[in-house]
């Protein structure tokens, strides 16, 4: 009797319950289990042969769709400082590594990632290509890890496999993967989604369930030595303990406290390395950053490497943004008793997004965030499609999987067309600035402008591209252009500086001078002396003396506020020398060795070599200056 009402009872309960019907698997089709208060203690449903294979396949496909990137190069930003010019990855000896896990690096303190380029370094060198590759195998291994996730919540591995897949092809992750310098991301996730599996086989099993706590604290550790963003994941181990598994408070409490130890060491260690932003917490930065980020967690928004950040509003919006922010968290509390699976893949997601968008002020939404809170919606999505499409049958059943394979196409379009932004040669900056009037994007692209100008020339400054690869360019940057033809008809002859090449460099560099005119339109309130800098390189470039030390000058005037003590003095060293290679140029030696003088002193000052030849420049002046007086 009492058998019979609770059958009835849960047929009576209407779609999108957090409980999974066992129908479908008594009829033979997709094998769909009931939402468990208490996973099985096996944990992962299968064979591991079974889904030792599906792992590898996941992480083969991820390395498929993102070949493209082997080719890429270091990026602009953060990659010169944490890879080409960091002398301790340079080798994977005891006293780098003593080094990277006791001291803090480029005003952050994640030593695990800084470990990985060391890896990197020591198997394949400075080549750039190894790097991509090795960030690829990361990205892999965190697809694999998301099924084994998924599989071990609903038990179900179609559920499993698609959540992983519909992970693999999201287009936000695009930012993490190519971007090297993003791989905190990965090497956080990598090590967390593990700390996770280890967290739950822990509480399924009894006799060595020690050693699974110990195993999971261990890789949270490592995560969180990776990148901060996943100090707040420790709630989510509490949520599952909460509204899964209905465990005692207390009880739930205690054991995330070692967590949350490792959570506040390592956020204390990070906070102490990053400098001021000058920016204000504010209700409505944070509110809007949270809906932006949620909106492209979707799959369907503007994916690009900045976006314009949000706004401060009035004390009233102020007002209103917490309560909604409150109301964000509240909420899905009240559905604990009904779907407490759902509630934990959403909190999963919002406490996921407090870290990165708390802690950057300056720019609180980014794809490379939206990493691992993708994880837990993949999930979400991929198991509630099948799950209640399961409860009405084949039909519906396959018109689920029509509808996931639907979402697939679109979000794998919409990746490989973010990755051909990436391989674009004129930068990823150039399709950006379509989609943000970010001044940073504008800089950046002026920037590569005016780099690629100055690889032609008789006398270039920057290395000289090939033949094929200056075709490439070309043919890009004037692909409508009725010069082309007579361009590449030049080079093809072996030419170089011709009157074709020189209108193609004058070209470059007008486009640049354009690009960074329009981000100082959108510079605001943003600390950018690199900005100054680079326009006073480019003014040198053109020969206009006077523009070039008007922006030398700013360019210094600006370092005066930045909080970054090493940016400060890079930016310095560089104008101070390239003001005296100005005067040098004008013929006035002595103000020309005051500049290179005091260039000098400030870089021995930092210990740097930001300028390798300040020194031979300022004993080359002197002998000018000696021999003028001799005459």
């Amino acid at each position: 009797m009492s058998t019979s009402k609770k059958k009835k009872k849960f047929k009576a309960k209407q779609p999108g319950q957090d409980q999974l019907s066992d129908k479908a698997e008594n009829k033979g089709s997709v094998p769909v289990k009931r939402e468990r208060t208490k996973p099985d203690s096996s944990l992962l449903v299968g064979s591991w042969q079974i889904n030792g294979l599906i792992f590898s396949l996941l992480f083969i496909l991820t390395l498929v769709l993102y070949w493209s990137d082997l080719k890429l190069g270091f990026f602009r930003i953060d990659d010169q400082q944490y890879i080409v010019d960091n002398p301790w990855i340079k080798g994977f000896t005891a006293e780098n590594i003593s080094h990277l896990l006791s001291n803090p690096y480029f005003a952050n303190y994640s030593p695990v990632h800084l470990l990985s380029y060391s890896l990197d370094y020591s198997i394949g060198g400075s080549d750039a290509y190894g790097f991509h590759m090795s960030s690829n195998i990361w990205a892999g291994l965190v697809s694999g890890f998301v099924f084994l996730v998924a599989l071990a919540f609903t038990r179900h591995r179609i559920i499993s496999i698609a959540a992983a897949i519909l992970f693999i092809i999201h287009p936000a992750h695009v930012e993490a993967i190519v971007w090297i310098s993003s791989r905190k991301d990965l090497v956080a996730a990598a090590f967390v989604l593990p700390s996770l599996l280890a967290y739950l086989r822990y509480r399924k099993s009894s006799s060595v369930s020690t050693k699974w706590y110990i195993l999971s604290l261990l890789l949270f550790l490592f995560a969180a030595l990776g990148k901060l963003s996943v100090a707040t994941f420790p709630a989510v181990l509490f949520a599952i303990d909460l509204f899964i598994e209905k465990r005692n408070f207390l009880k739930s409490l205690l054991d995330k406290i070692p967590f949350l130890l490792v959570g506040v060491f390592i956020a204390m260690a990070v906070s102490s390395a990053q400098p001021s932003t000058g920016a204000h917490f504010s209700f409505v930065v944070l509110t809007k950053a949270f809906l932006e980020s949620l909106w492209l967690l979707c799959g369907f928004g503007d994916y690009v490497i900045f976006r314009t950040p949000p706004q401060p509003g009035e004390m009233g919006a102020e007002a209103a943004a917490a309560l909604g922010l409150l109301a964000m968290f509240i909420l899905p509390f009240l559905l604990r008793r009904r779907f407490p699976l759902t509630v934990v893949f959403i909190y999963w997601v919002l406490f996921l997004l407090i870290p990165p968008q708390v802690l950057s002020f300056v720019y609180p939404v980014s794809d490379r965030y939206l990493y691992l809170p993708s994880v837990a919606l993949t999930i979400f999505i991929a198991w509630g499609i099948i799950s209640i499409a399961t409860r009405y049958g084949k039909i519906a059943l396959s018109a689920a999987y029509v509808l996931i394979l639907a979402l697939a196409f679109f979000w794998c379009r919409g990746t490989i067309k973010y990755l051909s932004e990436w391989n674009d040669p004129r930068s990823v900056w150039f399709g950006a600035k379509s989609k943000s009037s970010d001044p940073m994007i504008f800089y950046n692209l002026g920037w590569n402008f005016m780099d690629k100008a100055a690889g032609f020339g008789d006398k270039p400054r920057k290395p000289r591209m090939t033949v094929e690869e200056a075709k490439q360019f070309a043919s890009v940057v004037w692909i409508n252009d009725q010069r082309l033809p007579a361009l590449v008809a030049e080079w093809s002859n072996g030419g170089k500086n011709g009157a074709n090449e020189k209108m193609f460099q004058e070209y470059l560099r007008e486009q640049a001078w354009n690009n960074f005119e329009e981000g100082l339109k959108n510079k605001g309130s943003h600390i950018m002396p690199d900005f100054y800098f680079h326009r006073g390189l480019l003014q040198l470039d053109r020969h206009n003396l006077a523009g070039a030390r008007k922006e030398f000058m700013a360019a210094i005037d600006e370092a005066g506020r930045l909080g970054f003590a090493e940016s400060q003095q890079n930016v310095l060293v560089n104008c101070h020398s390239n003001l005296g290679i100005l005067a040098w140029t004008e013929g006035n030696y002595r103000e020309a060795l005051m500049w290179i003088k005091l260039a000098e002193e400030e870089q021995n000052r930092f210990g740097a070599n930001w300028v390798k030849d300040l020194t031979a420049n300022r004993k080359r002046l002197e002998e000018i200056i000696a021999s003028l007086r001799g005459k």
